[in-house]
C-alpha cells in the first residue's frame, strides 16, 4: 500500500464542523465562508386627498339637495353627475395636510449567497405585521403645487418561518488535499503525486421567529404636474431606509466530508471520507466504487473527519440588515366617481447595503459581531410598486385597501470576517510549547519538517491583518416582499 499523508493537518475539521461551511472554510489567503414601505400610504387619497374633491362636491346630503334644486331647473341627473365628476377629476388644486395610517401584512424572503465559499443562507416564508403611518403637506409656489411627505413603519415577525444554511448546492467547500508521499518526508510537496481533494458539504435548518423591522422615508414632489385624461401624475425624489433583524434558533444539520466520487447509472455518488491511522499510514478511502475499503494493517484508529450530525439549541444565527439610499418615484391617481378612486406608485432606488451577522457557535469567530457584508450607496437596486383603492366614509375620511411589492438586490458586496484571535494564538502557543518543539519557533515553522498546523495559523494571521479577513465582491443578496394593506386616510 502506498503511503499517503495530509497536505495540511486537519486543524480546520472542528472549524468546519461548527461552521457547516459558512464563510471562512480554510486557512488560505482570501478564503471567505456569510419591507418595505407601503406605497398606498403616500398615494393621493380617495377621489382627491387634499381638501378639494369632497369639499367642492359637498356631503351626500348636500349633493342630494343640489341635485333636487338642479332638477327643479330641468337639469338632468346625468348632467349633475358629469359636473361632479369634472370637479373631482382635478379641476381644483390640491393643498393642505393629509394623514394615512394602516396595517400591512407582508410575506417576504431574504437570501444571500457567497461566491468563494459556495454557501447560501436563506430566510424563507417570512411574515410581517406592520404598522404603517405617513403624512404630507401640499402647498402652492406660484402656479405650481409641491408636496412634502414622510413615512414611518414598524413591523414584528408573525409566527415562525424556516431558515436554511446550504453548503451543498454550490458544490461544497474545500477542506484539504491528499497526495502520495513519494519522498517519505511527511508532507505534500513538488516530489509527490497529488490525489483527490477532500470537500466538505453541510446543510442545516432552523426556526426563525421574533424578528423586527423598521423603515422610514422622506420625499419631495411636484403634485399633479402632469395630467393624462383623468389620471394625474406626481413625480418625486426621496430617501428611504429599511432595517430588519432576524434570528435563528434550534438549528439542526448534517455535515459530510467526501473524497472520491463515482458515477452510477448517471448519478454521482460520493463516499464520506474515512481516515484510517496506523503507523505511518493514513488511508482516505477507495479508488473504485466496486472496491472494498481496505483497513491498513496496524491501524489504530479511524477518523470520520467532517462527517457528523449536529444540533444547536438556542440562537445559532443572528443578522441585522439595512438597505438605505435615494429613490425616484411616480404617483398616479385616477378618480372613478365622487366616492371612489384608485392610485398607484412605481419607485426605483439605488440604496446601499449592510448586513452584520453573529453565529454564536463559531468559536473561531468574534462575538457579537462575526461577519459584515457591505456595499456603498448606489451599489444596490430597489424596485417598488403599489396600488390602492379608496372609498369615502365621510367628507374628510376614507377607507383604503391596497397591495404592495418590493424587491431589493445587491451583487458584489464585500465580505468581512472577524476572527477570534484568542482561539488561534492559544492553539499556536500550545503547539510551540509542546514537547516536540519545546519553544523552537523557527523549527516549528520550517516548511516540510515543521508543524503544518502552526504554519497555517501563521499564514492566516498574515493574510488577515488584525485577524480580520476581507474578500471583495463576495456577496449576492436579495430581499422581496408582497403585502396587503388596510388603512384610513384623513385630510385637513
Amino acid at each position: 500500500m502506498r503511503k499517503v499523508s495530509l497536505l495540511a493537518v486537519l486543524l480546520f475539521a472542528p472549524i468546519a464542523a461548527n461552521a457547516a461551511g459558512t464563510y471562512y472554510s480554510g486557512y488560505t489567503t482570501g478564503a471567505y465562508q456569510s419591507p418595505q414601505t407601503s406605497y398606498a400610504s403616500r398615494q393621493t387619497g380617495y377621489a382627491n386627498r387634499y381638501n378639494t374633491s369632497y369639499g367642492n362636491t359637498g356631503s351626500y346630503a348636500s349633493r342630494y339637495n343640489t341635485y333636487g334644486a338642479n332638477n327643479a331647473r330641468n337639469v338632468t341627473t346625468q348632467q349633475v353627475a358629469q359636473s361632479a365628476a369634472t370637479q373631482t377629476g382635478g379641476g381644483a388644486k390640491k393643498s393642505g395636510f393629509w394623514l394615512d395610517a394602516g396595517i400591512l401584512h407582508e410575506m417576504a424572503q431574504w437570501r444571500f449567497e457567497m461566491a468563494q465559499s459556495g454557501s447560501i443562507l436563506s430566510y424563507d416564508n417570512l411574515a410581517w405585521n406592520v404598522l404603517d403611518v405617513s403624512a404630507g403637506y401640499a402647498f402652492d409656489v406660484g402656479s405650481t403645487t409641491m408636496q412634502v411627505d414622510v413615512g414611518l413603519k414598524y413591523g414584528m415577525q408573525w409566527g415562525e418561518s424556516p431558515m436554511y444554511d446550504d453548503d451543498i448546492t454550490n458544490g461544497g467547500y474545500p477542506v484539504t488535499s491528499w497526495c502520495t508521499d513519494n519522498n517519505d518526508n511527511g508532507v505534500c510537496d513538488s516530489g509527490d503525486t497529488f490525489l483527490e481533494d477532500q470537500i466538505g458539504h453541510a446543510m442545516s435548518m432552523g426556526t426563525s421567529q421574533g424578528g423586527s423591522m423598521m423603515g422610514f422615508n422622506v420625499g419631495f414632489g411636484l403634485t399633479d404636474i402632469f395630467k393624462i385624461g383623468n389620471v394625474t401624475l406626481t413625480p418625486s425624489v426621496g430617501f428611504r431606509y429599511l432595517n430588519y433583524k432576524l434570528t435563528t434558533e434550534n438549528n439542526y444539520g448534517l455535515a459530510v466530508d467526501t473524497y472520491n466520487c463515482f458515477e452510477v447509472n448517471g448519478e454521482v455518488q460520493c463516499d464520506p471520507i474515512l481516515i484510517f491511522v496506523g503507523g505511518n499510514e493514513a488511508v482516505p478511502g477507495r479508488d473504485d466504487i466496486n472496491d472494498d475499503i481496505i483497513i491498513p494493517g496496524g491501524a489504530t484508529s479511524v477518523d470520520t473527519a467532517g462527517t457528523y450530525y449536529y444540533m444547536q439549541p438556542g440562537e445559532s444565527h443572528s443578522y441585522e440588515t439595512t438597505w438605505m439610499g435615494p429613490y425616484l418615484a411616480l404617483d398616479m391617481d385616477y378618480v372613478i366617481n365622487q366616492n371612489n378612486a384608485v392610485n398607484a406608485r412605481v419607485e426605483l432606488g439605488l440604496p446601499g447595503y449592510e448586513s452584520v451577522g453573529d453565529q454564536p457557535y463559531r468559536f473561531d469567530w468574534q462575538h457579537p459581531k462575526s461577519v459584515e457584508d457591505t456595499a456603498g450607496m448606489f451599489s444596490a437596486f430597489h424596485f417598488g410598486m403599489g396600488a390602492n383603492w379608496t372609498t369615502a366614509i365621510t367628507d374628510s375620511v376614507a377607507l383604503s385597501l391596497g397591495v404592495t411589492y418590493d424587491y431589493y438586490s445587491v451583487s458584489g458586496a464585500d465580505a468581512t470576517t472577524y476572527l477570534n484571535s484568542s482561539y488561534y494564538t492559544d492553539r499556536y502557543n500550545e503547539i510551540l510549547n509542546s514537547d516536540k518543539w519545546n519553544g523552537d519557533e523557527e523549527a516549528m515553522l520550517t516548511p516540510g519538517t515543521g508543524s503544518a498546523e502552526a504554519i497555517n495559523i501563521k499564514a492566516l494571521e498574515e493574510s488577515c491583518p488584525g485577524w480580520v479577513c476581507k474578500t471583495d465582491g463576495e456577496i449576492e443578496s436579495f430581499y422581496k416582499s408582497l403585502g396587503i394593506r388596510v388603512g384610513i386616510n384623513a385630510k385637513f
